[in-house]
């Protein structure tokens, strides 16, 4: 009941869904850096991809020398080259 109580007060006051939601954010600046906030896990990280869980799936992002810089709990910054980016839905 909640969660629908703050998704109308959004739709009503208009604010934009990344505020009312508790869905991932990401942020992709040029193909170097990537910030990811309201994820849940890391599942998998290598240099050449790292693979996210988050309310709305798997989010796995590919490409060559991916470091994690920043890991805190609720946001993460990957920096790197990046390939692609790919989604997977809830199991």
């Amino acid at each position: 009941m909640f969660r629908k109580f703050k998704r109308n007060v959004g739709d009503v006051l208009d604010f934009p869904p990344d505020v009312v939601g508790e869905g991932p954010k990401i942020t992709i600046i040029g193909r170097q850096q990537i910030l990811v906030e309201n994820y849940i896990s890391v599942i998998t990280f290598s240099d050449e991809e790292i693979r996210l869980e988050t309310t709305e799936g798997d989010v796995c992002f590919k490409g060559k020398g991916l470091e994690l810089k920043v890991l805190l709990a609720t946001e993460l910054r990957i920096e790197g080259e990046l390939f692609a980016l790919s989604f997977r839905e809830e199991r």
